[in-house]
């Protein structure tokens, strides 16, 4: 879809990866021909710049849904349930940033370097976009695949800086680095500390994000059977992801013809030395570093990844969903 001759509204326009899709909006000269901006209660009738404009933030209601082509959701989950569909009843497009509909059957769950094609068919007029962990990990993992196979088993742990949890994960980190007493929307301070739980755990003693990761990866590659096991740490980062990651086939692998696709993969950067969250940020491509094969296991390759998580895997994903949109 061409951008430029959009009508296009952002719903959790204030939030983090509501103001990064601004940013990067703005920053590529992709200016929508109408832009509304959507936003909580208490943000309403915020102005905020956009191409040399002030624009008002409005609240959710009936007639904000009128005379949009896409709508971007970056508001979370509970919001997402109850307006999403209203805006897709009108005939606009939801691209929605939160968990709530991708594991629905009928919303695509779309990276558009993998699964474009899933985009041909829009059930609900809702297009869910992956949570920020699995959109660098699949990014990754499809060349691989492609190469070698699907293979026996992958094994990844995620180090997920204090946005992924939002606005509050980074206040809680800021304000314990100073010396505050305060936790924000963590269980136990943060700061000069790792916590190897995100989320609810379940009945398999799996925490949600890991949960997420896994499901989600399935239905990104189309492969049902793929056999996944994650841990996900919340580490004292600001901005940026980054995954250890073990890939295991049952038969021999080539080195050189795994890096060799790595570096032909769209979005994929590998790096001479280590790729770290410090270096991803601010950055749409993947850092990966690392690779090697276990000695002595002739089908076990390990990697390591980083990427900026609210870029690559939140706003720049959600972008490139609208930029593969046919034109209607």
């Amino acid at each position: 879809m061409n951008i430029s001759g959009c009508r296009l509204a952002i719903v959790g326009a204030t939030g983090l990866v509501g103001s990064q899709i601004l940013k990067q909006l703005e920053k590529s000269g992709d200016f929508p021909v109408k832009l509304g901006l959507f936003a909580s209660q208490r943000s309403i009738g915020r102005k905020i710049e956009f191409a040399n404009r002030n624009i008002a933030v409005k609240g959710l209601d009936e007639k904000s849904v009128e005379d949009f082509d896409v709508a971007i959701f970056a508001a979370g989950s509970v919001v997402s349930r109850e307006c999403a569909p209203i805006f897709a009843e009108s005939g606009c497009i939801v691209i929605d940033k939160s968990s709530a509909w991708r594991t629905d059957p009928d919303c695509p769950l779309v990276v558009p370097q993998i699964n474009a094609h899933a985009l041909a068919d829009i059930p609900k007029g809702i297009i869910a976009s992956p949570n920020c962990s699995t959109t660098g990990f699949v990014l990754a993992l499809k060349p691989l695949i492609e190469l070698f196979g699907v293979p026996e088993h992958v094994m990844v742990a995620t180090y997920q800086s204090v946005t992924g949890a939002g606005k509050g994960g980074l206040d809680a980190l800021l304000r314990q680095r100073k010396g505050d007493n305060y936790l924000g929307t963590f269980a136990v301070p943060i700061f000069d500390n790792v916590i190897p739980a995100i989320g609810d755990i379940d009945e398999t003693s799996f925490y949600t994000e890991e949960s997420k990761l896994m499901t989600e990866s399935r239905k990104i590659l189309e492969i049902d059977e793929l056999s996944i096991s994650a841990t996900a740490v919340r580490v004292p980062v600001a901005i940026g992801h980054s995954e250890a990651v073990t890939i295991i086939w049952p038969s021999e692998i080539d080195l050189k013809a795994a890096t060799e696709a790595l570096s032909n993969a769209p979005t994929i950067e590998l790096t001479d030395g280590t790729p770290t969250p410090l270096a991803a940020a601010g950055r749409d491509n993947v850092l990966v570093g690392r690779i090697r094969k276990t000695p002595d296991c002739r089908g076990i390759l390990n990697l390591f990844l980083a990427f900026d998580n609210l870029r690559r895997g939140a706003a720049t994903n959600a972008i490139d969903i609208l930029k593969a949109l046919p034109e209607s």
